[in-house]
């Protein structure tokens, strides 16, 4: 009874020990937007352009996310020319991210401060005016002038937030 006993302790140990070694899987980057999502297209552009790397360098991010019907109804093969040229797609992703965790009471917080205006610096060195227009709605204005209004706020992510837009902001590098 003893060696059944001992047996027992020492194969729980040896098993409690491999466990607690075991490598646990990180979440999955942009793992708040789901396959159901009104956001999933950007997410899964994000995926297919192996940007793990660029995004786990940054650490915690905020992605202002187009919603998928601007990708659906983008005109002349402009997202078939995307999706085949890696570089400009990564650029054009890129430009919807800011390092940093900034959800909407952040971006209010930030708005306040700076009197109805705020800046941002994206993935690309570039700037994101914030404003609020006159019937209350937040803009982000890119560099090129291209408009986007939030349509969803402060979907979570294990590596920061992300906000859904109305448009996408082509920025060229």
């Amino acid at each position: 009874m003893r060696k059944l006993f001992f047996v027992l302790f020492i194969i729980t140990s040896v098993v409690t020990v491999k466990s607690s070694f075991a490598q646990t899987t990180p979440p999955q980057l942009l793992s708040g937007i789901g396959d159901e999502s009104d956001y999933y297209k950007y997410a899964s552009l994000v995926r297919s352009a192996n940007m793990d790397a660029t995004l786990k360098a940054v650490g915690t991010y905020t992605v202002f996310a187009p919603h998928n019907a601007i990708f659906r109804n983008m005109t002349g093969g402009k997202l078939d020319s995307l999706t085949s040229d890696p570089v400009k797609l990564a650029n054009v992703l890129k430009a919807h991210i800011v390092k940093g965790k900034f959800t909407k009471a952040d971006i209010i917080k930030k708005l306040g401060l700076g009197k109805g205006k705020a800046t941002f610096t994206n993935l690309l060195g570039q700037t994101i005016k914030l404003t609020r227009t006159k019937d209350n709605q937040l803009e982000l204005i890119d560099a090129k002038g291209n408009q986007a209004f939030f349509l969803k706020f402060d979907i979570m992510d294990p590596h920061g937030v992300i906000h859904g837009i109305d448009n996408v902001l082509i920025i060229g590098k």
